[in-house]
């Protein structure tokens, strides 16, 4: 008999007058050595686990009949989750700390694994892990090692996934139609059996963001962060160096039109030097932008980002350093970010690309 994934809603432990004692009974914190996390996110001292970047993905693995999670959001957060590599169904954490069943196996125990992905942007706050229950009779188990193999993609919205979950004759909202276990990223990670971390977040961009406001957080900052929003914990890059870096950057650089030449490049440079000195022997290839068009109310913006990458490329002057041509993905009447079938079609390009540069 199949395990039956559930995803209901328990009572919250929090403003149901549980105690103390029932509430903590069986629950194993979120960042115990048997849950294992591709991506970013933060450890808190009462061993529960934050993730603010997308697409961050614990794996579990555990012995017994059922397992739940508990979790803790401010607004509602959006989960993948997945048992045994079977298809994955969304979860949505509601507000405040909640448990929710996972898994329900009404036959003997036995072993399972169960993947969760964080399908949320960045600006969509804060999702927290604050553990999980493998019921009665039921135990965390040491987890399976995850692939050697490992990537990372640098972005803004079309890296987080904006879009891609979005299905005709629905609301055009980001909110409910983006889902970064969908992304190009993750799409290439799992074509090439690796890891993928996702250090993205919608509307920034090099040296300003998609209004042009430059005093904020674009992607030389965020890029040191554990958490996108939270500049009083810096990542520590030593936790995950890639193999391979892809950087698309440029489509909020160049929304309000073409910025100046000199500044771009000698930013991303810069940003591309900064990588380097985390991960020195990793593949770091730079992608056009899937929307910018060229057209005459803002100018050839395509085709000037385009050649910046160009410039970019040159001036570092290394042979890990490449760029990607990347074609045009027109999106939907009303927003221009890619689909779920462009997002297939950026893989597809990618995928030969890095096989071909790595060897894989």
């Amino acid at each position: 008999m199949k395990p039956r994934l559930t995803l209901g809603v328990m009572a919250a432990a929090v403003g149901l007058g549980a105690s103390a004692q029932a509430d903590v009974s069986g629950l194993v914190p979120a960042d115990a050595p048997s849950v294992v996390y591709e991506g970013r996110y933060v450890v808190d001292a009462d061993g529960s686990v934050r993730l603010g970047f997308p697409g961050v993905t614990a794996h579990v693995r555990f012995e017994g009949r059922s397992l739940s999670l508990t979790a803790r959001t401010v607004a509602e957060s959006l989960v993948d989750v997945s048992v045994d590599g079977g298809a994955y169904v969304q979860l949505r954490l509601r507000p405040g700390e909640n448990t929710y069943p996972l898994v329900e196996d009404a036959g003997v125990v036995r072993r399972h694994t169960v993947d969760l992905v964080r399908c949320d942007e960045s600006w969509q706050g804060i999702c927290t892990l604050v553990g999980f229950n493998a019921g009665p009779g039921g135990s965390l188990i040491a987890p399976v090692d995850p692939p050697v193999r490992k990537l990372m993609f640098i972005g803004d919205s079309v890296t987080c996934g904006a879009m891609d979950a979005w299905i005709p004759g629905h609301v055009l909202t980001e909110r409910n139609n983006s889902n970064a276990r969908l992304s190009y990223g993750m799409i290439v990670a799992r074509e090439l059996n690796a890891q993928c971390a996702l250090v993205s977040y919608g509307g920034r961009g090099v040296i300003r963001d998609w209004q042009g406001i430059r005093d904020t957080r674009n992607a030389p900052q965020f890029y040191e962060l554990a958490l996108p929003d939270d500049t009083t914990i810096p990542w520590q890059h030593a936790r995950y160096v890639p193999d391979a870096i892809g950087i698309q950057l440029g489509t909020n650089d160049f929304s309000q039109g073409i910025p100046d030449q000199n500044e771009f490049v000698n930013a991303y440079v810069e940003f591309v030097r900064k990588i380097r000195r985390d991960a020195p022997s990793a593949l770091i290839f730079l992608m056009d932008s899937p929307i910018l068009g060229d057209d005459t109310e803002k100018g050839p913006r395509r085709s000037a980002l385009h050649a910046y990458l160009l410039e970019i490329v040159a001036r570092v002057g290394s042979p890990r350093v490449i760029q990607a041509p990347l074609s045009h993905y027109p999106g939907v009447p009303g927003n221009g970010h890619p689909t779920g079938e462009e997002h297939k079609a950026m893989a597809a390009e990618l995928e030969p690309l890095l096989r071909r540069e790595l060897g894989w």
